[in-house]
């Protein structure tokens, strides 16, 4: 539903073509900045040299202006793309953003640790996050500014001193250093342009006669461009990318689609606390209500080393095997896709036979999964386990923190279950203490 104008709009062309008219009104020249008309006036009464050897083009906006330009979408440019302005601005955004966290985080009725850490990814951690794919390129020296202000907001969450280390901060929080997190964002960003041709930097980004490799790598004044710094962080991790599905604009409209009508019956009883028993009888009373038709089973698995699909019918086994990438829901889809003419849905398998046949054809399913593309969202966790693995290996490393002893694999902490809120955070704040070796015994 769509409110325009105090009218409530339902259908779904009323509210394509609303959409499409407020774009229009919002595009038209009558909403342009005064300033933005001048420079528009100005640039087209520059008179066309077709003889010019310049190969910039008409109407090129100047340096100045497309920085402004460029200022007002969150990010600014330098001559050199050192980023030393943005960064500078970045930080001093991002330090008034902690103010919050600074009025929640006291001892005596602060909010708890879940709460600020939530806060602090919503309201600062987003701030550095925004536009990171670009400044990333920007030298190390420059880009440890922005760490104060990620120590800080963590310190202030957990209530720790100004003198704890900051690997503890990163495995007290489970909240990984910057460096991780940006290569993280990088390579996310790069993951979905590549599952979209139609996007602008497709052919920047995978176009390699653009590029002369060599010569950035024995460049040291410049950065390399964002391909080849991807590419090189792809080698580091050892990651298998393998063939990523392109994303598709259906051709039908939305408004235009006919849905199917699935039974959801199984799905209102919650699997956890159902017996077995329960769903082979409904499973049979379902059955019976369409005996006339041939079941169709189906099932994916997802495992360390293995990840298949599989439809079991009266008559038919049908396996396929996806990439070691690939989600448990990109499994499951595709053996929808495998048996899309006949579906039987049932919550579990509750000892079902046709269920169970289908569950074991999964976890064997065998051939080629390289021949399959995935979407780029599945690559999402394979990203988070290798740059995990990365921070795991530099907390290892850390022999001399206290808190290593007490915590040497990297995992996300359990809240306390105290009821005080008050006692809550004294309690966790007394126990950081302790645990960063702060208290004697």
């Amino acid at each position: 539903m769509l409110v325009s104008n105090g009218v409530s709009i339902n259908t779904i062309p009323e509210i394509a073509n609303t959409l499409a008219e407020t774009f229009a009104k919002t595009s038209s020249c009558d909403n342009y900045t005064p300033a933005f008309q001048a420079l528009k006036r100005r640039e087209e009464r520059v008179k066309l040299n077709f003889s010019s050897s310049n190969e910039e083009g008409y109407n090129l906006l100047t340096l100045l202006e497309l920085r402004v330009a460029l200022h007002c979408s969150g990010l600014i440019f330098d001559q050199s793309l050192q980023f030393h302005h943005h960064l500078k601005d970045l930080k001093i955004r991002s330090a008034k953003a902690l103010n919050i966290l600074k009025v929640l985080a006291n001892t005596r009725w602060g909010a708890d640790r879940t709460s600020l850490l939530r806060l602090y990814r919503a309201l600062i951690r987003s701030k550095l996050d925004y536009g990171s794919v670009v400044y990333s390129s920007a030298c190390k020296s420059l880009l440890k500014i922005l760490d104060s202000v990620h120590h800080q907001g963590l310190r202030l969450c957990l209530g720790a001193f100004r003198t704890s280390p900051v690997e503890s901060l990163y495995a007290e929080a489970y909240e990984p250093p910057l460096d991780l997190r940006r290569k993280y964002l990088c390579l996310n960003h790069f993951m979905k342009i590549q599952s979209m041709k139609t996007n602008t930097a497709y052919s920047y980004l995978f176009n390699f006669s653009l590029y002369d490799f060599n010569s950035h790598r024995s460049s040291l004044t410049y950065s390399q461009p964002f391909h080849f710094r991807i590419r090189d962080l792809i080698n580091d991790l050892y990651l298998n990318i393998g063939r990523i599905a392109l994303c598709k604009i259906s051709e039908v409209p939305l408004w235009k689609v006919i849905y199917p009508k699935v039974d959801f019956t199984l799905s209102c009883y919650p699997k956890a606390c159902t017996p077995e028993s329960t769903y082979r009888t409904l499973y049979l009373e379902h059955r019976e209500l369409f005996s006339d038709y041939e079941p169709i089973f189906m099932d994916g698995s997802k495992s360390e080393s293995h990840v298949g699909s599989a439809v079991v019918s009266l008559s038919t086994v049908i396996t396929d095997a996806l990439p070691i990438s690939a989600s448990i829901y990109t499994a499951e889809l595709h053996a929808l896709r495998i048996a899309i003419e006949h579906i039987s849905l049932s919550c579990g398998h509750a000892r079902i036979t046709g269920n169970e046949l289908a569950d074991t054809a999964a976890r064997s399913a065998t051939g080629s999964s390289e021949r399959f593309p995935i979407p780029h969202s599945d690559l999402k966790a394979c990203f988070r386990q290798k740059l995990q693995s990365v921070w795991q290996s530099n907390w290892d490393q850390q022999t001399e923190n206290k808190l290593h002893s007490v915590m040497p694999v990297l995992a996300p902490t359990v809240p306390s279950s105290s009821n005080c809120r008050e006692q809550q955070r004294r309690t966790m704040k007394m126990l950081r203490t302790y645990k960063n070796g702060y208290l004697k015994e």
